[in-house]
């Protein structure tokens, strides 16, 4: 849920409804408007916004009306009344439908705001824990298979290499058995992939500064392509604890997903900061000093309604074939990053292209 949240916001009185509205585009919302519960319900099934923000007196069907009906069919809806202080009564009702977030009347913007935002957080937090509960159910699944999948590919690789010796170089059969060593090579590094995702705490975390890291990986990546880098590396920048070769990958991976993103030709803007996060922040992270680092391409950018899936294992806009699309690189590098306490998002940048965002805690000074 790292896009635009979408918010349907039903209220029957005009002037209400323009500058509740007005707010909720200025902070970023998607914003839906409808006039009362019928018009509600009915945008709510075609459009399935993230949160509902209703007022509950209204003409024809009551605020109250539609949610039990939205609830109906969507029963984990996530709903914001507005009520006047003299309507507690609807309150109860509301709370007897499961709905326990309300704002007094007259709106207090900076009051609802703060409503809508923990309401966000919320529906953040769930997705998070689904895509995490998501992502452990594969790895278990993954590293059942991993070795006994690269055991078999072992055997095949063995019985190609010892083919390859019973016929002449120049054949068309050591041609076959080239391209078959070579799509073996692919399979084994699936098999990698796969055993990444099936790993627990890794107990080769070092502490270490990003910018050596970040550097050889990038240029690694870039090596014979038609795009290019820039860095924005600070030498004061603390230091994290990391496994080296993990966290290669993962810069491997967003380099590599920049790189498809720009078949023409492109430029890769990688930018390091410390950042500071508080209690409120919308990141579901410890407060505390993080390293921030945006990967930030040329590309096309990400379709919008892709954003909330782009890191689901198996999620692929890619063309099938041996070499790419099984879906696996943004997973596991939401895997690894999760796994060293960190977050990574995605997002559209404003001008052109994609960024990627990761942020990693600063080591404490115990740390070796």
């Amino acid at each position: 849920m790292d896009g635009a949240v979408s918010v349907l916001y039903v209220e029957d009185d005009a002037a209400t409804r323009e500058m509740v509205t007005n707010m909720l585009k200025k902070n970023g919302f998607n914003c839906i408007t409808a006039e009362n519960g019928h018009q509600g319900l009915e945008l709510y099934r075609r459009h399935s916004p993230e949160i509902v923000l209703s007022d509950i007196m209204m003409p024809g069907m009551s605020g109250l009306e539609m949610a039990r009906a939205i609830r109906m069919d969507f029963p984990e809806a996530p709903f914001i009344f507005m009520t006047a202080l003299g309507e507690s009564k609807y309150i109860l009702e509301a709370i007897d439908i499961g709905v326990t977030q309300y704002v007094v009347k007259p709106v207090n913007l900076h009051k609802l705001l703060a409503a809508i935002s923990q309401c966000v957080g919320i529906i953040r937090l769930k997705t998070e824990v689904q895509r995490v509960q998501h992502l452990e159910a594969i790895g278990v699944l993954a590293g059942g298979l991993a070795h006994d999948y690269n055991n078999l590919l072992q055997m095949v690789m063995g019985y190609v290499s010892l083919a390859k010796k019973g016929v002449d170089a120049d054949s068309k059969a050591n041609t076959y058995l080239d391209k078959a060593d070579s799509i073996s090579k692919d399979a084994r590094e699936l098999g990698e992939r796969l055993r990444t995702l099936s790993r627990g705490e890794s107990s080769l975390r070092q502490k270490m500064p990003l910018a050596p890291l970040i550097i050889y990986s990038v240029k690694a990546a870039l090596y014979g392509t038609a795009s290019s880098a820039t860095f924005d590396l600070p030498p004061d920048i603390p230091q994290v604890m990391i496994d080296k070769t993990l966290m290669q990958q993962v810069v491997s991976n967003l380099t590599a997903n920049a790189i498809e993103a720009m078949p023409q030709g492109g430029k890769l803007d990688i930018a390091v900061r410390v950042s500071t996060l508080s209690q409120e922040s919308n990141l579901l992270l410890p407060p505390g000093d993080y390293v921030h680092v945006a990967f930030s391409d040329t590309g096309k950018g990400i379709p919008p309604e892709n954003l909330p899936k782009i890191f689901d294992p198996y999620f692929t806009t890619k063309e099938m074939n041996s070499n790419k699309g099984q879906g696996l690189g943004l997973s596991i590098c939401h895997a690894i990053v999760s796994r060293h306490g960190g977050r990574i998002n995605a997002k559209n940048s404003s001008n052109a292209g994609a960024t990627f965002n990761i942020w990693l805690p600063v080591a404490d000074e115990k740390d070796r």
